[in-house]
């Protein structure tokens, strides 16, 4: 039984995620306000993952971006499925502003 918190929409932006190690642009292509799906366009590679992530999130009519720390839940191909463990309240109401535009625009409810 799968068990999930508030509504999980298509989307496509431009994620930035940085770790220790490097800074990796890729495409969020589902959100919640609890995490979000990456398609990171090619397959990772089997090095160490990291423990968190700092994510940036360009939400197209925001002019400046979203942060939080994710940690990573699982891998398939070239997709990443990530949790917000550290999000401002003020940037997770910008995330349920967004996902609201989306459905009044016909998005796709995951």
């Amino acid at each position: 039984m799968k068990r999930r918190l508030g509504v999980r929409m298509r989307t496509d932006l431009r994620v930035i995620e940085r770790s220790r190690t490097s800074v990796v642009q890729c495409r969020g292509i589902e959100l919640s306000p609890t995490g979000i799906l990456l398609d990171r366009g090619r397959r990772a590679s089997a090095h160490a993952k990291p423990l968190f992530v700092h994510l940036e999130l360009v939400l197209p009519e925001q002019a400046r971006t979203i942060s939080a720390i994710a940690r990573p839940i699982w891998q398939r191909g070239s997709q990443q499925a990530l949790k917000f463990i550290r999000i401002s309240d003020a940037d997770r109401l910008t995330l349920a502003e967004h996902l609201d535009l989306l459905e009044r625009r016909g998005a796709v409810v995951c």
